[in-house]
């Protein structure tokens, strides 16, 4: 069991930025290393004060500087940072929750401080995002990260339908946007098999995976379901529903020929990518290099 009673020992540690995970719902996530970056540095970069001082003080780290750094943030305080780097200060970044820059406003704060070539160090640590990757069940070797999806059912529609189809991917969605996103998915990519993970590592946390006709019957029977935020993860498409046309596939050919790929390396590309016949590929990217 994990035991917030000791006192993290601070220690001195050089100057960067060290961009800190804190947990998502159960705070013995946290790393020993974290606890010990938290207690050490000169200041802790956060969303929200109220919010991060409440979790320092449950790792009894007391009287830390606080800086606040959020989507209302601009460049003055980007160049404060910057300053107190300068200085040779060290500073943990945090967000409200998890792996700061996974969907906040961090990452305008970390390209800013590269431009200027200052030490940038990450702890790895909790993310909801990969969490419920690994437990989804659904095929995670290669997946895309949408943050929030758009807010009109038009925008969501056309998003999807401009995704690769050999992705699985997910996003972030709240409780109430639920019902009507797996419609546009249904309405968009037919039928896949997709997780709803929500209130992880919490006391309600709940993880499930269906095809998306019975994911949504779920939740219809199931209103109280559908509190807390949301991971939704949409498993990319079986090989025979990839479909592309010919004037696509000779598109991509000739990218592929351009990027300098070999007639027989791209042939195999796209076929484990759209179930096509290998040989079909070869003969129309031989046609299309004469």
């Amino acid at each position: 069991m994990f035991d917030l009673s000791q006192k993290t020992q601070a220690i001195k540690l050089e100057s960067a930025l060290y961009v800190v995970a804190t947990p998502i719902g159960n705070l013995g996530d946290i790393t020993l290393r974290a606890l010990q970056i938290l207690a050490s540095v000169d200041f802790v970069i956060c969303e929200d004060t109220r919010i991060s001082l409440r979790l320092l003080e449950a790792y009894k780290i007391k009287e830390k500087k606080m800086l606040i750094y959020n989507d209302h943030s601009e460049e003055k305080a980007r160049e404060n940072i910057l300053r107190l780097l300068i200085e040779k200060k060290s500073l943990a970044l945090i967000s409200d929750a998890g792996t700061p820059l996974i969907s906040d406003p961090g990452y305008k704060l970390i390209s800013y401080l590269r431009t200027y070539d200052q030490r940038i160090i990450p702890l790895p640590g909790p993310s909801s995002l990969t969490s419920a990757l690994c437990a989804s069940g659904l095929p995670c070797d290669n997946f895309l990260f949408l943050g929030f999806l758009p807010t009109t059912r038009i925008a969501q529609k056309n998003l999807l339908k401009s995704l690769p189809t050999n992705f699985t991917f997910a996003f972030f969605e709240s409780a109430n946007r639920v019902t009507e996103t797996l419609e546009s998915i249904s309405e968009t990519l037919g039928e896949r098999r997709v997780c709803a993970a929500r209130e992880l590592t919490k006391i309600h946390e709940e993880i499930v995976t269906h095809e998306i006709k019975t994911l949504q019957k779920f939740f219809e029977t199931n209103p109280e379901k559908l509190r807390g935020e949301f991971v939704i993860i949409v498993e990319k498409a079986k090989k025979d529903e990839r479909k592309i046309s010919e004037e696509n596939l000779q598109k991509e050919i000739k990218a592929a020929i351009l990027a300098g790929e070999s007639i027989k390396d791209l042939s195999q590309n796209l076929a484990d990518i759209y179930g096509i016949h290998k040989k079909e590929i070869y003969q129309l990217a031989l046609k299309l290099t004469k």
